[in-house]
């Protein structure tokens, strides 16, 4: 019995002794008071730049913070910040230059008044520079055309990645410089109000990433513009049959032949055997100074048969609807002209190109506004018993 009463006081002395000892412990460690941890950044922002870049860190609502620490570089390079607060959430922007091109990782900490240190918050981020740059080339035209409209029509071939946006410079119909930031990315670009024959300036502008905090800028390149000129719209046009007008010949080939669009099927064919001149009328809608036109012979009898060789043509803004000729002012004569000069109706290689293409007629300077259109046709190529046209098309400079 004694045996036992003595093994017990052992084990509860050990017990005693081993409570002790954890608890003197625990009183090492609190040594000074109890360990405080002044609250981290809430978040970073890294924006990448050249050649540097810049961190933006997102404090905390703790009022007793008022320094940070950044490291980089595996902790070989530092920079210590002092935080003045403005409001409870602010931001601090921390531009970190002479960096070398390559990806940095930052470690981030904040400290109190009384020098705690708080727990690190970690940030990624790239730094560009002459690699990167000599990666980049201005986006490149597929084409500069006129559309019918007579704006400039800009195709873009495919961007580069990082493409921010393209700067453009022009003169407008004023003569004043104007600038136009086409987004980037963006493959077709229209511009209406430019002044004739004057300089497109582009270039290109790179970021590299969303939250870049420098862009890469190419220089301008240059690309003429064109004269304006616009197609007038063909779905104003119709049919006037004034009272001395030739009529359509019965054979289907109507009038509105003549500016539907098709330059290979049927045009526009009189009645037969009227002696020439014969004359038609039409109304394009709207009254403007004609500065050229484009004119196609039926495509199954080109410089021959029945195909009109020369005519003249007159312009009219309130034809006098007897169909008398004092209301028209003449305009111009036009006569088609065989490349080859082979006589009908042997054609060559370049006659069938050239009637494929359309003959085009320039009007002369100063001729006024016009509405309505008379044709007079002179003469056809083969001596036929009826006149035939494929289509029409005319163009004006006036906006």
């Amino acid at each position: 019995m004694k045996m036992i009463k003595y093994f017990i006081g052992l084990l509860v002395a050990g017990l005693f002794m081993l409570a002790c000892t954890k608890q003197d412990d625990y009183k090492k460690f609190t040594e000074g008071g109890e360990v405080v941890y002044p609250a981290r950044v809430d978040s970073i922002i890294v924006q990448p730049g050249n050649k540097r870049l810049q961190l933006r860190l997102v404090l905390g609502s703790d009022p007793s913070v008022n320094k940070a620490k950044v490291y980089w570089g595996n902790r070989q390079d530092s920079l210590v910040l002092d935080i003045v607060r403005t409001t409870a959430n602010d931001t601090l922007n921390v531009l970190i230059s002479n960096l070398t091109e390559g990806v940095y990782n930052f470690e981030v900490y904040t400290y109190d008044t009384k020098g705690n240190i708080s727990v690190v918050r970690n940030a990624t981020g790239a730094v560009y520079g002459d690699d990167y740059a000599s990666t980049l080339t201005n986006r490149v035209v597929k084409s500069l055309v006129k559309a019918p409209t007579g704006n400039v029509v800009i195709t873009w071939m495919a961007p580069l990645p990082g493409e921010k946006l393209i700067e453009m410079k022009y003169k407008d119909l004023n003569g004043l410089d104007k600038t136009v930031n086409v987004p980037g990315g963006q493959l077709v670009t229209e511009i209406s109000d430019y002044q004739d024959e004057t300089t497109l300036s582009y270039r290109t502008i790179f970021a590299p990433d969303s939250n870049a905090y420098d862009t890469y800028i190419m220089p301008y390149v240059e690309k003429k513009l064109p004269v304006f000129e616009r197609e007038f719209l063909k779905s104003g046009f119709n049919e006037l049959i004034l009272p001395t007008d030739v009529r359509e010949g019965g054979f289907g080939w109507l009038m509105p032949f003549l500016w539907n669009g098709v330059y290979t099927g049927n045009g526009f064919a009189t009645q037969p055997n009227k002696p020439l001149p014969v004359w038609f009328t039409f109304d394009m809608g709207v009254s403007y100074r004609i500065n050229r036109f484009m004119f196609w012979m039926p495509s199954d009898r080109i410089f021959a048969k029945e195909s009109v060789k020369s005519f003249e043509i007159w312009g009219s803004n309130d034809p006098n609807p007897d169909g008398s000729w004092d209301s028209w002012t003449y305009l111009r004569t036009c006569v088609s002209i065989k490349p080859s000069g082979q006589p009908v109706p042997t054609n060559s290689a370049a006659d069938v190109a050239a009637a494929a293409a359309g003959q085009e007629f320039i009007m002369p300077d100063g001729i006024p506004k016009t509405r309505y259109i008379r044709i007079k046709v002179l003469a056809n190529w083969g001596n036929g018993p009826f006149q035939a046209i494929g289509e029409l098309t005319f163009y004006s400079k006036d906006r």
